[in-house]
């Protein structure tokens, strides 16, 4: 018989009931926002097909022989959370493997097999609470991640529909799920995991913690793509050309800015038109309140952590015609207002989406009662 035996069994409940958050040792599979975080009680196992050094030095390649080995050293008290970053694709597609040796050509058993250590989960014990990630723009939770909704204790999903169920759609269930699955006792369990997360801020600058109200030049400020990206973005240029004709300054940057250039010279507008991109959540909703822009957002379409709200920290507007202009000519109404808002989005978004606010979150639910 293994260490390790094949059961889909989990942790004991007991023992994510006594351990304090900020001295967890952590097992990272994927992402990276941990390592960032907590680089001296985190390890992080890359299971992506690039390399990327976002995130500092990683520790390894999610082989299944190292995730079996990192497990067995989380039954011996090493670790004390496991958190798995789900792949968007079946283990066995193509880009995987036929990528990867390109990728990391000295390291050809890595590059073959590191997509299958998320998997190993299925069938493994997993002696520590699991939590699953999903960071991906799309609704859809894929096939091969199912498992993870029975496995993990929660389930965090940036793009989570604001029907929860809709993660199946097109995956799991051909279409939109229908009642026999909204009824099925096991199918309930498992959507009753999800929980909504935000993208963290892992490039916040501190001194914009304490920066003072900067000097507003413009009304509204606006720097990202366009085409080839979401409709709603597209629709909202004519709106933006309304806007100039009715006296509206925007400062609409034509080239493509280095983050610190992006950040500087949207300070200067009182307003930040953050449309959705490829999913509604995305870094420019808390870079403009970081430095005190209020942002302008179309409803949202998914369920929000920790959300921006309406008229305390951030603008929204209807997606049809008009609705963007409607929002700006209100909200430059009042300016004094927009000056309030903007300390209180500033505060908002350091205290709930920086990666330290990410990671201490997922952190609570993986250890609480």
């Amino acid at each position: 018989m293994s260490d390790l035996p094949a059961t889909p069994e989990t942790h004991d409940p007991a023992r994510s009931t006594t351990k304090d958050v900020s001295q967890a040792r952590i097992l990272e599979i994927g992402g990276g926002y941990f390592k960032l975080q907590y680089p001296e009680r985190t390890t992080c196992l890359w299971t992506w097909t690039k390399l990327t050094d976002d995130f500092g030095k990683l520790d390894g390649f999610s082989t299944p022989d190292r995730i079996w080995r990192e497990l067995r050293a989380a039954r011996d008290g090493a670790y004390d959370v496991v958190v798995v970053n789900s792949l968007r694709y079946s283990p066995w597609h193509p880009r995987y493997w036929a990528r990867g040796i390109f990728y990391t050509p000295t390291h050809p058993w890595a590059a073959l097999t590191r997509q299958f250590g998320p998997s190993m989960l299925r069938w493994l014990d997993v002696p520590v609470p699991l939590v699953a990630v999903e960071m991906d723009d799309s609704f859809q939770i894929s096939k091969s991640s199912v498992f993870l909704l029975d496995k993990a204790k929660a389930y965090f999903k940036r793009e989570l529909p604001a029907d929860n169920w809709q993660v199946l759609a097109g995956t799991v269930h051909p279409h939109l799920p229908t009642l026999r699955y909204r009824r099925s006792a096991k199918w309930r369990s498992r959507i009753g995991k999800l929980r909504p997360i935000s993208l963290p801020q892992y490039r916040f600058e501190p001194r914009w913690r304490d920066a003072p109200f900067p000097e507003k030049t413009h009304d509204l400020f606006f720097s990202g793509a366009v085409e080839g990206n979401s409709t709603v973005r597209a629709a909202g240029l004519a709106e933006l050309e309304r806007l100039r004709a009715l006296g509206v300054t925007i400062d609409q940057p034509t080239e493509r800015l280095p983050y610190d250039a992006f950040m500087e010279r949207m300070s200067h507008s009182w307003l930040a038109w953050s449309p959705e991109g490829m999913g509604w959540d995305c870094y420019r909703h808390y870079e403009a309140p970081l430095v005190q822009a209020v942002p302008v957002m179309n409803n949202p379409t998914i369920e929000r952590y920790a959300p921006l709200l309406a008229g305390q920290h951030g603008v929204y507007y209807d997606i049809e015609p008009g609705g963007l202009e409607r929002a700006v000519l209100a909200a430059l109404a009042d300016k004094d207002k927009l000056r309030s808002m903007a300390l209180a989005a500033r505060d908002h978004v350091l205290a709930h989406h920086t990666v330290k606010a990410h990671c201490d979150h997922i952190l609570r639910v993986a250890l609480g009662a």
